[in-house]
């Protein structure tokens, strides 16, 4: 294999030039892809379909559609039920409801309430005007308490209220074309506004299909719309004006955009086409900037659609940030390394190029960037480098020795591109690893990262060495560093202290590690979406705030689905839903742990359940207007409920009874001996059956009252409220053959741990008082994360087996030596404990950014290794063994060196990440750099020299 890289190195010094204009237009081609990249911060749509939970999931969406919510609320001194409040909350309410792609909004101006009358159940609005004076504010509390819709719209203090907006599902996916015109400040006159009829002009021509709409900055009403509808900020433009242009449906934006562009020439005014898609966060928040506020607070905006809209911009300007970071960190790790221009800037255009290949070829496979590969760019920057370092390092030794250029580059590649190759595929197996995942995001973050290192690898072989055939040769005092220097000399002197004491070095190694290894049973497998937002954010300020103050934004479902149709309506389905219910919002919790009722530490922690919402709330609240409104029938019906009969009146005239018609009077039936199976009279009682319904009826006084199954009762107020209501209100709640239902549980957390305690409690309770022949299970986003983070475990235990039973295979193999892949793994096994240990010890968890730590890790790390037994035995083959080690340490130990500051330097750019897994990611792997490159440096020697394996001998295993 040697002689194959010596060979591409002569071919290299023969024809640089094609080479490097090969290099640059493959990267051309494969980045024009990075232009198709889309945003997808939704986790829930990477786990497949063969997931029984995603399945699931996915079935009970297509009996429950449910819109996405975003949950808005203000806040009041003078308290949520003061007029002014009250304004706000109708003004906003409709504001909202007229919102494109808004469903509907739920609000204290809106909710209706159930009353019972003499003539039956009424469903009205419990705001009939906004109350103008205290007295009225009084009794509109009173008719929304008794409603019960103050425990979800109105917050525990009191002095907030909130609203629900129900919105399309596909609103932040779809794309929307639009154009904003900008004039500068003091543009005005017959210029401007001939301009701005021109682009009207424009507008209703592409094609006039009533779609096109001109908004103008200077006008209230179209400053409102266009920030509802696009989120942009027009009162924004200082002095100036803006139009924001919407063209007709299927018109030519760019065609349009050129267009405006050339009809504002004169005008002086700048044109900006685009056609993204806009997070419905985005339209709200911009929406709320401009609305008239009559009470005095705070606005707060959440959701879990919130949350994913937040974390989707928080990536872009992730992006944006630490791309620059990492670069400028890399540029003076480099320079502080090499000490040239050339090792700054080969190195550092290797990666770039790379990189946009990767991504490029991302774009063209149309994968969207997730919460896994928004890290990809950093990644690749961050390990890319290690390749062409060690090239650029070896080169300048051989120069140092030769002084010739062409022959300096077929060496180095002679030397370097066999440990470069088995490093890379190392790397590259502890990548691809993670395509064992179940989580197609993992997945893909994975192979693509693999893809982008093998990028990385070709450019350093090919590319680099072609750059340096053609550039002068480096300065004298560059290549003959050798081991002169601080660096030089401090590792030299850890080599001949490593060479002088083994066993001390060997055993301080182990301790370190043991001490570890006692903290890792304390890592906790754990996502809270909220919590992964730096504190003082505005989305973490708002969930917090909801799940203080409100139900909260974290909903867990449990579907309920019984034997037959219409049996989810029986009385004991009905009731054990509302025992569940009961149960649930009887829990408590303190940090991660939950408490049901009686159990110590009980009394002292906070509520869990904010709220709980199903067809039982509707069933229980119609039952109690029917009787009046008495609290005592606030009750699921039983499994028999007396229903007296006002329509019919029954007279006994000697054997035959006579039904007549209580209002006119007129006969209606008779029943008499020889109806057995209808009619049977017990003395002063008597019972007729038809229909499958049972009437007992009072024969003194001439009533009677219908024995209702609860089924059919249960039924019949449904059904009331579908007449009398909004029918969608029930239909979220249950299905139309009325065979399955669900249960929405509102948790004041977002904490995985304690959701999974929830889910083992509901499933608990569930098993043992569910009739027979009814099953229910559990779904919702709180079901799936867990889901995922057990996929997550999954993921860390099988692609850290598979890495490391590859990467001993692939190093046996490779040696001829099964003991040689034990040693190489001896510093990264020790380097893991380590990470996992500060993990238990700092309490960091294991996350979707976490989870792929060691994976990856496994194959960075084994890269000093490799560079160091290469080195090593090289060296052995004139020099005794300490002696060889100091050798090492003097020449390839400063690129291994050089190798783990660039790493963890890259890796050290995600701290400033917005996302906390983000910052836990980068702090842990430069500690990895760190640890393993020091272990490699080390315990490795330190190993061979105690233990004298063979493989380390060239001599001996030639033998």
């Amino acid at each position: 294999m040697k002689k194959l890289f010596t060979a591409l190195g002569q071919f290299i010094v023969r024809h640089p030039v094609g080479i490097i204009v090969a290099a640059i237009a493959l990267t051309l081609a494969l980045g024009a892809g990075m232009s198709r990249l889309t945003m997808d911060a939704d986790m829930t749509d990477d786990i497949p379909n063969t997931i029984p939970e995603k399945a699931f999931f996915d079935e009970v969406g297509k009996v429950f559609p449910a819109n996405d919510v975003l949950v808005v609320a203000f806040s009041d001194s003078r308290g949520v039920y003061s007029p002014e409040s009250l304004s706000q909350v109708a003004d906003w309410t409709d504001r909202f409801a007229a919102m494109e792609d808004v469903k509907g909004v739920l609000s204290l101006s809106n909710a209706t309430m159930i009353t019972g009358t003499e003539e039956g159940i009424v469903i009205e609005r419990a705001m009939r005007g906004v109350p103008a004076s205290a007295e009225e504010s009084a009794a509109f509390r009173a008719r929304i308490e008794k409603s019960g819709m103050a425990e979800a719209l109105v917050g525990r203090d009191g002095l907030a209220t909130c609203l629900m907006v129900s919105v399309d599902p596909s609103a932040d996916t779809r794309r929307r074309p639009r154009l904003v015109v900008s004039f500068p400040e003091g543009a005005a006159g017959p210029t401007l506004e001939s301009a701005i009829e021109a682009v009207r002009g424009l507008a209703e021509g592409n094609p006039a299909d009533g779609k096109f709409r001109v908004y103008r900055s200077d006008v209230v009403q179209d400053s409102f719309e266009a920030a509802a509808g696009y989120g942009l900020r027009m009162d924004a433009a200082k002095g100036g004006l803006t139009l924001l242009v919407r063209p007709g449906e299927g018109a030519d934006i760019a065609a349009f955009g050129k267009a405006a562009k050339a009809a504002l020439k004169d005008a002086g005014g700048t044109v900006r086409v685009e056609n993204s898609q806009i997070a419905m966060y985005d339209r709200v928040m911009a929406a709320i900037d401009l609305m008239p506020r009559t009470a005095d607070g705070k606005a707060y905006v959440s959701g879990s659609k919130a949350v994913s809209s937040v974390v989707s911009k928080l990536m872009i300007k992730d992006l944006a940030t630490l791309f620059p970071v990492v670069i400028v960190l890399i540029i003076l790790i480099l320079f502080l390394s090499f000490r040239t221009l050339r090792g700054v800037l080969l190195p550092l255009s290797n990666v770039i190029m790379a990189t946009v290949m990767a991504m490029g070829f991302m774009g063209w496979t149309g994968q969207s960037i997730s919460m896994a590969t928004m890290v990809l760019p950093i990644i690749l920057i961050a390990v890319g480098t290690a390749y062409a370092i060690h090239v650029i390092n070896r080169y300048y030794e051989d120069m140092a020795t030769d002084g010739d250029r062409p022959k300096a580059i077929v060496t180095t590649l002679g030397h370097v591109a066999i440990p470069i190759l088995f490093a890379a595929l190392t790397t590259i197996v502890g990548f691809a690893s993670l395509a064992v995942s179940s989580i197609v995001a993992l997945r893909v973050y994975g192979l693509l990262a693999a893809l982008g290192i093998l990028f990385a690898l070709l450019l350093s072989i090919t590319f680099t060495p072609a750059v340096l055939a053609l550039l002068r040769p480096p300065r004298l005092r560059a290549v003959k560093e050798g081991s002169s220097g601080m660096l030089g000399g401090l590792l030299v002197g850890i080599g001949k202290m490593t060479a002088a004491k083994p066993v001390p070095v060997f055993v301080a190694s182990l301790a370190i590690v043991a001490l570890a290894a006692t903290a890792i049973p304390r890592i906790v497998f754990e996502t809270n979406t909220v919590e992964s937002f730096k504190r003082g954010t505005d989305i973490r300020e708002s969930s917090e705030y909801f799940n203080e103050n409100f139900t909260g934004i974290t909903m867990m479902t449990v579907v309920v689905k019984a034997g037959e149709e219409g049996a989810i309506l029986d009385s004991d389905v009905l009731q054990s839903m509302d025992g569940l219910e009961t149960l649930l919002s009887s829990l408590r919790f303190t940090g991660k742990k939950v408490y049901e009722p009686g159990q110590k530490g009980y009394e002292g922690a906070e509520d869990l359940v904010g709220g709980t919402q199903s067809i039982v709330t509707f069933v229980k609240g119609l039952n109690k207007a029917l009787h009046g409104d008495d609290p005592s029938w606030e009750k699921v019906p039983d499994a028999v409920t007396e229903v007296p009969v006002t329509t019919e009146r029954y007279v006994l005239a000697g054997e035959e009874l006579r039904e007549i018609d209580s209002d006119w009077g007129d006969l209606l039936a008779t029943y008499g001996p020889g109806q057995a199976e209808t009619y049977v009279r017990q003395g002063d009682a008597a019972t007729i059956t038809r229909d499958g319904m049972e009437r007992r009826i009072d024969l003194e006084r001439g009533t009677a009252v219908d024995l209702v199954p609860g089924r059919v009762f249960a039924g019949q107020l449904v059904f009331q409220y579908e007449n009398s209501g909004d029918p969608e209100d029930i239909e979220s709640f249950i299905d139309n053959p009325r065979q399955t239902a669900r249960i929405n549980v509102f948790l004041r957390t977002g904490s995985s741990t304690v959701s999974r305690q929830v889910q083992t409690i509901a499933r608990s309770w569930i098993s043992a008082n569910f009739p027979e022949g009814t099953r229910a299970d559990i779904t919702g986003l709180a079901a799936l994360n867990l889901t995922i983070m057990d996929l997550l475990v999954k993921t860390q235990i099988w692609s850290i087996l598979t890495s490391l039973a590859i990467i001993f295979l692939m190093i046996s193999l490779k040696g001829r030596s099964l003991s040689e892949g034990l040693v190489s793994i001896v510093p990264l096994t020790a380097s893991l404990t380590i990470n996992f240990g500060v993990m238990g010890f700092a309490g960091i968890p294991v996350d979707i950014s976490t989870a792929t730590i060691a994976s990856i890790a496994i194959g960075i790390g084994i890269d000093y290794t490799l560079h160091f037994m290469e080195r090593y035995r090289l060296m052995r083959e004139s020099l005794n063994p300490g002696d060889a080690v100091v050798a090492t340490m003097g020449t390839t130990g400063k690129g291994i060196v050089f190798n783990a500051a660039a790493v963890a330097g890259g890796f050290l750019a995600l701290t400033a990440s917005s996302i906390r897994g983000n910052m836990y990611m980068g702090a842990l792997m430069a500690l990895i750099m760190v640890v393993a490159s020091s272990f490699a440096l080390t315990l490795l020697p330190a190993t061979i020299l105690i233990f004298k394996p063979r493989f380390a001998d060239p001599r001996k295993k030639g033998e």
